[in-house]
């Protein structure tokens, strides 16, 4: 059973953070670069810098909003959508079936892998990049300073129970279990059992503009 999301406060932004969520709002609208300038009367490169996270003007960025039918405050806040801002994958069971066949336990990573546990997963997709990994030891039981960083994010819970905070959004994972999300969201992880020391996770990088 898939751990419910949990809503919190609004967190604080960064440009990049503010340009990136602008970005898939205008993805998901299928407006190119060059429709959105033209449509808020600004130039090209200027829509290329803001979705880039670099410095903009207030006036700019309510011209660029009113075009994408949303408020900055709505940016700034940055409720998250699964499956356009993240996406949860749970381990399957040994009740696992496909159709009325059980699925025996040493197909089942290779089925996992063919249902989308593969960088890239969200629905928009950033420019491809460099792929880095890394195992983590996650001690504390605190939620830290969050973070944030370029490309998507695919977090593989390996060991104990790992709670995660992106955004406006809160998750569980059990070992099995894993996230994809935006770096660019502000983030950061907490060891969320209680019945050990450490949590291990395995992080997995897809660097982009």
């Amino acid at each position: 059973m898939e751990t419910a999301l949990n809503h919190t406060k609004p967190v604080m932004f960064d440009p990049l953070t503010l340009g990136k969520r602008a970005q898939r709002i205008r993805i998901e609208k299928e407006l190119s670069i060059e429709s959105l300038a033209k449509a808020a009367g600004v130039n090209k490169n200027t829509v290329v810098r803001f979705e880039k996270g670099i410095s903009t003007r207030m006036e700019t960025i309510y011209k660029i909003c009113s075009v994408l039918e949303v408020s900055p405050l709505h940016l700034m806040e940055g409720r998250l959508i699964k499956g356009r801002d993240y996406d949860i994958r749970k381990h399957e069971t040994d009740t696992q079936k496909s159709g009325t066949k059980r699925i025996p336990r040493t197909d089942r990573v290779q089925l996992d892998m063919c249902h989308g546990m593969t960088i890239g997963d969200l629905n928009y997709r950033l420019p491809e990049g460099q792929l880095g990994a890394k195992v983590m030891e996650i001690f504390s039981r605190e939620i830290k300073e969050k973070k944030t960083h370029p490309g998507e994010e695919l977090l593989f819970c390996l060991t104990g129970t790992i709670g995660i905070e992106i955004s406006d959004v809160t998750a569980v994972l059990k070992k099995g279990d894993a996230i994809f999300f935006w770096g660019t969201e502000p983030h950061c992880y907490f060891n969320a059992d209680e019945n050990k020391d450490v949590s291990v996770a395995l992080s997995v990088v897809c660097g982009g503009d």
